[in-house]
């Protein structure tokens, strides 16, 4: 038995915060030279209301009548507009959802939908539930300054919502390979209300780990690295996905990228990826992708998932 994605919604905020427009800010800044590195010309920020306004936004965007079936809830996110109670729940008052839902928030960054994927994953395995939603969503843009040029180029705002409904016959998850570091703690905090980020040590730990856990997952699972279909990465910046990339040796057709018009949306850089693929039809029956999520903690998660 296992779980399979069926659907993916997002939301993302209306305002959009353009590289070149941070740059007439910042005068000191060099436009094509950020771009050069990040990949990233512009993303959405939600100005007020946090989270919540995110969730707000979905609810006013779609219809999710799966919702109703989900006998778990999960939202992931480092930026919560509560601390009790648990976010999840406002999010099941504003969608009007069943009371004896399992539901509860995780705390974690870009690696967070492979956390969730895990934990809705085993869950749904050992408990009788047939439908669960992952969310993801945060609003890093409130805890950066505008003159932050490590950070405020890259991070953007969202949130996406992940239907996963259990299958009888097929395995769809076919292996989770996750972990943390804890020598990463002082590379990536909130201080203050200000994000503060080692670029270079973030860099060093994701081109240095990743790599491995990619290569020891796919020998593990028993697979080839030409029987991915697609490799999602989680979309932190150009060069890094372009080293990821050199160090695998993947071809730009399997490699996808989003960052140019999201830039970096924390848990939910990956989901954002699967919306398009799922919306477009590019996803089909038994067809192999390799997930990879990395970032804050350090901490990491990568699956293999058969469609």
């Amino acid at each position: 038995m296992s779980c399979q994605i069926s659907k993916i919604y997002k939301y993302l905020p209306s305002s959009v915060e353009t590289i070149s427009a941070l740059c007439k800010k910042n005068k000191n800044w060099d436009e094509k030279e950020i771009i050069k590195k990040t990949g990233i010309y512009k993303k959405r920020i939600q100005h007020e209301g946090g989270i919540k306004s995110l969730i707000l936004g979905l609810r006013r965007k779609n219809k999710i009548p799966e919702l109703k079936d989900c006998g778990l809830l999960i939202l992931v996110t480092q930026t919560p507009s509560f601390s009790i109670p648990s976010n999840i729940h406002f999010f099941q008052k504003v969608f009007n959802l069943k009371k004896k839902a399992l539901a509860f928030d995780i705390n974690q960054g870009c690696s967070g939908y492979l956390y969730g994927l895990t934990v809705c994953n085993s869950l749904m395995k050992t408990n009788k539930i047939n439908a669960a939603a992952l969310i993801t969503c945060d609003t890093y843009s409130n805890h950066i300054s505008s003159n932050n040029r490590t950070t405020r180029t890259i991070f953007g705002d969202g949130l996406t919502l992940t239907i996963l409904k259990k299958k009888t016959k097929n395995k769809n998850f076919l292996n989770f390979s996750l972990g943390s570091d804890a020598r990463g703690f002082d590379n990536f905090k909130l201080e203050k209300n200000e994000i503060v980020m080692n670029g270079s040590e973030m860099y060093n730990f994701a081109t240095n780990y990743v790599p491995l856990e990619v290569t020891k997952i796919l020998k593990k699972t028993r697979i080839n690295k030409n029987q991915i279909k697609y490799f999602i990465f989680h979309q932190a910046s150009k060069i890094l996905l372009d080293t990821i990339q050199r160090k695998l040796n993947i071809p730009d057709k399997k490699f996808l990228r989003n960052l140019s018009n999201h830039g970096n949306t924390v848990s939910s850089t990956i989901p954002l990826i699967l919306f398009d693929l799922i919306k477009k039809k590019k996803i089909k029956k038994n067809d192999h992708i390799l997930l990879s999520g990395f970032g804050v903690g350090y901490s990491w998660g990568t699956c293999v998932y058969r469609h």
